[in-house]
């Protein structure tokens, strides 16, 4: 385990897109849990291209925190979640790099279930939605046929794929976020399985998960397109694309 006497460099990394209107329920309590840790930590904000104020709003709630200890990153066009999180996942100092969704779903505190296990012998804490609070059934229902689909074309066993809050040792983060090649919401499929494929050492941490309003998600479309890049996954696998 991490000694208490030496506490990690942690970095809380943040995509965002047009999140103009619910940024400041959400980035203020990141900031008061940081700040209230015994460790530095860093927040990075990956910005998606947004079309909105997401950036001034952003850049005026962090302007309270350290300034040596936030940054934004921002992409000049629109990519997708998956792009942007690559971009700010690999710019991030940390020996420890968490990605946290910013509509809030999965809180931060939830971070105090992680940290205890923090050790040089794990690679990857995969965050495991085992309560879930008011999801609709449709989110439900598609969610956990994914789940089974992307192990079954992957051949792998995880329990959770989506979940917008997974921590990664620095190294760990590095190797697999340089080989992702997937922009859209199927990232999180490809940088599990070549996890697997890199061997990292992961454990799956069960989290408390609530529904919130304004996703853009759209299931179905979603669904569909991230079924066809399980596809794409394994395609480019073959053709050694992970190495």
């Amino acid at each position: 385990m991490v000694h208490a006497a030496d506490p990690p460099y942690l970095s809380i990394v943040i995509p965002v897109y047009n999140e103009e209107q619910r940024i400041g329920a959400f980035l203020p309590g990141v900031i008061a849990y940081a700040s209230a840790q015994p460790c530095a930590v860093e927040i990075v904000i990956a910005d998606d291209g947004s079309r909105d104020r997401t950036v001034e709003v952003t850049t005026r709630l962090l302007a309270a925190y350290p300034v040596d200890l936030w940054r934004i990153v921002t992409l000049p066009r629109n990519r997708g979640k998956g792009g942007a999180l690559q971009e700010g996942m690999l710019a991030a100092a940390g020996d420890y790099i968490l990605f946290i969704d910013a509509d809030g779903s999965t809180a931060i505190t939830e971070l105090d279930r992680f940290m205890p296990l923090f050790s040089d012998t794990i690679d990857l804490y995969l965050a495991v939605r085992t309560i879930k609070h008011a999801a609709p059934f449709k989110r439900c229902f598609f969610g956990k046929g994914y789940i089974r689909l992307a192990n079954l074309v992957l051949g792998l066993r995880q329990s959770d794929f989506t979940c917008g809050f997974k921590c990664y040792r620095r190294d760990a983060a590095r190797q697999v976020f340089a080989r992702q090649t997937l922009d859209n919401w199927s990232f999180d499929a490809e940088d599990l399985f070549v996890a697997h494929l890199l061997r990292l050492r992961m454990v799956e941490v069960p989290v408390y998960w609530r529904h919130i309003p304004g996703s853009k998600v759209r299931v179905m479309r979603n669904v569909i397109e991230c079924g066809v890049d399980l596809l794409r996954i394994r395609w480019r696998w073959l053709r050694g694309r992970y190495r």
